[in-house]
């Protein structure tokens, strides 16, 4: 079992990280690729570890070097929680390598244990970046012993274990109950997004305490953890105390609860999977048969195609959620209350003249085009040898963007524009800046597909999010497009509108620009 566990390990290994492309690829541009991918990732990491060590050393300064084990322990369950989750329906359940891999001589809970274990890892390493510095800062402060800083330095290798689980669990859970329904994917996205929002909505709620002190932050966050989350209060004895049964206990918590999911998720693998590739099959007699235009079914192939996979409408829709429930939030809020809580003079005022750039950042955080042709794989065939002109193909791809930001962005512009009691001119850029940015990222993103796709992958996660190329450099390019007016706007709030409509031209040129190199491009298998 041990060989063909270890075997299933590296095969994910190589395919997640791109070694195998990069090991044997010949192409300069895949080479190129990796290269400035792993640039990214040290850029991230980097990132990582500075805010991580800059919120140590401010606890350490004030006295609160104590609460450091529990506040990693919170933070990195936090973040595994979620990041899994987010991921959660491509780990186990639907994956593009099923028939492969169950052709081999392998037991499913090899199969199991295997994909478990390169989540672990994933999150092992996201952990280890929060948590080490707190763990250097904590051993040069602190008065504990020996035995402490080692079960401190310890427990990073079991603190993404529970969470993990927890998430993983949730996914499986859901595609469970919505794969015995009629409507399965729409109802597995639904029940995805609730769980999502629920997430967000705990991890913001110690946002509304009366404190304005990092230091009573902390100790709070520290006794909510150990009141709401066991694990963390285990972690905090045990290095309080210098105590190895908490440890222990800890340790046997993570393991146990790890053990039982994997056993029953190697029993019931094969049946899930089953389910989940299971199409019924529509029955056709006695219907007429409707023609329409060449975008038009594309438009309706491509929509269809967004439903059926549950993480790439949930990572391209989340966004749009959120600032739909931060625009209805803000109906029971007044901007003065607001003000007030925040603490920041000016703030509904300023609030009024960025609010269309502050709707832009979430439009350019939306942006199903980037992944749409990758997740064409292996049935790229399909699009290639249709009698349609590859911009037709574009074109339902680009337009599906925009059907699913332009609803969630206008709406929650028309309910935040009432709220805050904006101006006419203001209520004429409320509306067309997240217009122009809508159509911005869409083309952008379509653009960045083409020229960065990824078809070889065996989870649709890996065309989505994991180190697709398209799918980063939108997000970033998006991002910065409307993050450098938002911060400009804030810094010169007097000409604030006529940076937005400078901001607002400069993107309809580039969308126009992008899209004429889009007519020009041709696909082929």
């Amino acid at each position: 079992m041990k060989n063909r566990y270890l075997l299933l390990l590296k095969m994910q290994l190589y395919n997640s990280f791109g070694v195998n492309r990069m090991l044997h690829s010949h192409s300069k541009k895949e080479k190129q690729r990796s290269t400035a991918l792993g640039g990214l990732a040290i850029l991230i990491i980097g990132l990582m570890i500075a805010y991580s060590t800059i919120i140590s050393m401010s606890m350490a300064r004030m006295g609160a070097v104590n609460i450091l084990p529990t506040i990693s322990a919170l933070i990195c369950s936090l973040i595994t929680l979620i990041l899994t989750f987010l991921k959660s329906s491509g780990v186990l359940i639907g994956l593009r390598d099923y028939d492969m891999v169950m052709s081999l001589p392998v037991k499913n809970s090899e199969v199991v244990l295997s994909r478990l274990t390169m989540v672990y890892l994933a999150n092992l390493l996201i952990s280890m970046i929060v948590a080490l510095p707190s763990v250097v800062i904590f051993w040069t402060n602190a008065e504990t012993g020996i035995a402490g800083n080692i079960m401190f330095l310890l427990s990073i290798l079991f603190l993404p274990v529970i969470p993990m689980i927890i998430s993983l669990g949730l996914g499986v859970l859901i595609s469970a109950i919505s794969s015995r329904s009629k409507h399965k994917n729409i109802l597995s996205l639904v029940l995805s997004t609730l769980i999502v929002l629920l997430i967000v909505a705990a991890s913001t709620k110690a946002q509304n305490m009366n404190s304005d002190e990092i230091l009573n932050i902390g100790i709070l966050f520290s006794n909510m953890a150990k009141k709401l989350y066991p694990p963390a209060g285990l972690i905090s004895k045990a290095v309080e105390q210098q105590n190895w049964l908490y440890f222990l206990a800890f340790i046997g918590m993570s393991v146990l609860t790890s053990a039982i999911f994997s056993g029953i998720a190697a029993h019931f693998y094969q049946k899930l999977n089953t389910t989940a590739f299971h199409h019924s099959a529509a029955k056709s007699e006695g219907k007429i048969l409707q023609a329409s235009s060449p975008f038009k079914a594309m438009y309706k192939r491509e929509f269809d195609r967004y439903f059926s996979c549950t993480i790439y409408a949930l990572n391209s829709t989340i966004g749009m959620v959120l600032l739909l429930v931060a625009a209805f939030l803000l109906l029971f809020i007044s901007p003065e209350a607001l003000e007030q809580q925040s603490g920041i003079a000016g703030l509904s005022q300023m609030l009024r003249r960025v609010l269309p750039l502050v709707i832009a950042v979430f439009v350019t955080m939306t942006s199903t085009a980037s992944a749409s042709l990758s997740l064409e794989g292996k049935n790229r065939w399909i699009m290639c040898s249709v009698p349609v002109r590859a911009i037709d193909i574009f074109n339902s791809k680009i337009a599906v963007n925009l059907t699913v930001i332009c609803p969630f962005a206008l709406i929650s512009a028309a309910l935040m524009g009432f709220k805050m009691g904006i101006s006419l001119k203001q209520a004429i850029l409320l509306f067309i800046v997240p217009t122009v940015y809508s159509c911005f990222i869409s083309v952008l993103g379509m653009y960045m597909n083409v020229k960065f796709p990824k078809y070889d992958w065996t989870s649709e996660y890996y065309a989505i999010k994991g180190g697709a190329v398209s799918v980063l450099a939108t997000m970033g390019a998006g991002m910065l497009s409307s993050l450098i007016p938002l911060f400009a706007c804030i810094a010169f709030q007097d000409i604030s509108s006529l940076i937005m409509v400078a901001a607002s031209i400069l993107l309809l040129i580039c969308s126009l620009l992008l899209y004429r190199q889009l007519q020009q491009y041709q696909l082929y298998v």
